[in-house]
């Protein structure tokens, strides 16, 4: 993976006040079929679940000024969130974000690892695996949204609802995260 594409993880990232709230927030959304991983016809059949966040929906979550900290980057500027509600048996297609900077949050504030989850971020090839992130509550992932990613839903043991907040920064071609 080029060094211009990392990823940061962030564990424990908000207070737990903070991230209580959030939760609270995320699980009152209004939620509706029709986000997909991916343009193509064929993947389009697979519709999952979303609540698009305006900017007032932003401004209640508390969310984006500690984010804003962790990015550190002037030339980045809050573009869009969606909210991710996945649940036993979803099918996720690997997909990029071209130009972006994403800001993955996990929600949930219990999870266990046998529940599955995970985030799987791949090569540019999109058939190896650079990095399994768990789905670990209350943490914040910060990449390249140019880096192939899939969300792999959680297994029948796990809750029935799994869910991330997911902000997107636009940036200029030619800067990226650091």
């Amino acid at each position: 993976m080029p060094e211009n594409k990392k990823i940061k993880t962030f564990d424990n990232f908000l207070s737990p006040n903070l991230a209580q709230i959030v939760f609270n927030t995320v699980i009152r959304s209004r939620y509706i079929i029709g986000w997909g991983d991916s343009d193509e016809p064929q993947n389009r059949t697979h519709p999952n679940l979303h609540s698009p966040y305006n900017k007032e929906d932003v401004k209640n979550l508390r969310i984006l000024d500690p984010i804003l900290k962790k990015l550190n980057d002037k030339k980045l500027t809050f573009h869009s969130c969606i909210v991710n509600l996945t649940k036993p048996l979803d099918i996720n297609f690997i997909h990029v974000h071209p130009n972006q900077i994403v800001a993955l949050y996990y929600c949930n504030p219990t999870w266990y690892t046998e529940w599955g989850g995970e985030t799987l971020f791949y090569e540019d090839n999109k058939k190896d695996i650079h990095l399994s992130s768990p789905y670990v509550p209350n943490k914040l992932i910060i990449f390249d949204g140019s880096v192939p990613h899939t969300i792999k839903a959680q297994n029948l043991l796990g809750p029935v609802y799994r869910f991330t907040v997911n902000l997107f920064f636009t940036k200029s071609l030619e800067n990226s995260y650091r």
